[in-house]
């Protein structure tokens, strides 16, 4: 099978995506204003009764862990702040354009489940390590977004790619470099870019994978520990899977981290909550 030489192929099909709700656009493009009103944003996201309704649910899960009930988005922003809604809003606005689906290869409920957890712990690891809350938490929802994109663009093509890495246990970016001539890191890149995500979500996106990657970006790196997180690595044993750089830029200990971490079984509760139709 030739392989294709550029990602022009791919580029050209995104039109094949399904087009996001006009108020999960605007939040996506607060992410690189500082002064965006909360109360105006929270109005807008009101509007759409159908994503309110995702984020209240998940707002009041006991995740979050709320004293009361939040009745509204904006009553939701007072509570949690304007950076977890607006988190959440992302996330409830993909998992609804993109809903959950299941077959033999592209599991898609599981692929939103992951990443939403691995984009939980980015986020309780830029709360321990001082980051940007709303950029971690993107970084990590995203972190695989490429994939998402082949099985849309592409399905049969990323679906042998699938079917290749089930089969010969090879790592799935040496696969996709070897059938396509790019990976899905690439892709997810360049749809970060095209989303107006700011720099710092699409160097997570192409480079969480080696996260010692010039230039060093933070979040790159508390992505792929939330990755080794997600799969279960904890204590000792993930401190070691380290690199000694990764250690000393990010200042990075066990005792430091561990008590923020959010425990699994809770983040499995809410990220099905986030995937309920």
């Amino acid at each position: 099978m030739p392989a294709i030489t550029d990602k022009k192929a791919i580029l050209d099909k995104l039109h094949q995506l399904p087009a996001m709700p006009l108020v999960v656009r605007e939040v996506m493009s607060s992410f690189r204003n500082a002064n965006v009103g909360s109360a105006i944003m929270a109005h807008k996201i009101e509007l759409d009764q159908g994503l309110s309704a995702r984020v209240l649910r998940v707002a009041n899960s006991s995740f979050y862990g709320l004293s009361r009930e939040v009745g509204s988005i904006q009553d939701a922003v007072t509570v949690l702040g304007f950076d977890t809604v607006r988190s959440l809003v992302v996330s409830a606005g993909f998992t609804r354009a993109f809903p959950a689906s299941a077959d033999d290869l592209f599991d898609r409920h599981d692929y939103w489940m992951r990443s939403f957890k691995v984009a939980s712990y980015t986020e309780a690891l830029a709360q321990c390590l001082g980051g940007v809350r709303q950029l971690s938490f993107t970084s990590g929802l995203f972190h695989e977004v490429g994939q998402l994109v082949l099985s849309i663009c592409i399905p049969e093509r990323f679906a042998d790619i699938l079917a290749q890495q089930r089969t010969s246990g090879l790592n799935l970016i040496e696969i996709e470099r070897a059938m396509l001539g790019f990976d899905h890191a690439e892709i997810g890149a360049e749809m970060a870019k095209r989303w107006n995500f700011p720099p710092e979500i699409e160097h997570a996106i192409n480079f969480w994978r080696i996260p010692e990657h010039e230039p060093f970006e933070p979040i790159s790196g508390m992505v792929y520990m939330a990755v080794l997180l997600e799969r279960g690595l904890n204590g000792d044993a993930f401190i070691d899977s380290l690199s000694p750089e990764l250690r000393d830029r990010l200042k990075i200990n066990w005792e430091r981290i561990g008590p923020g971490m959010p425990q699994p079984d809770q983040l499995e509760a809410v990220a099905n909550l986030m995937l309920e139709a």
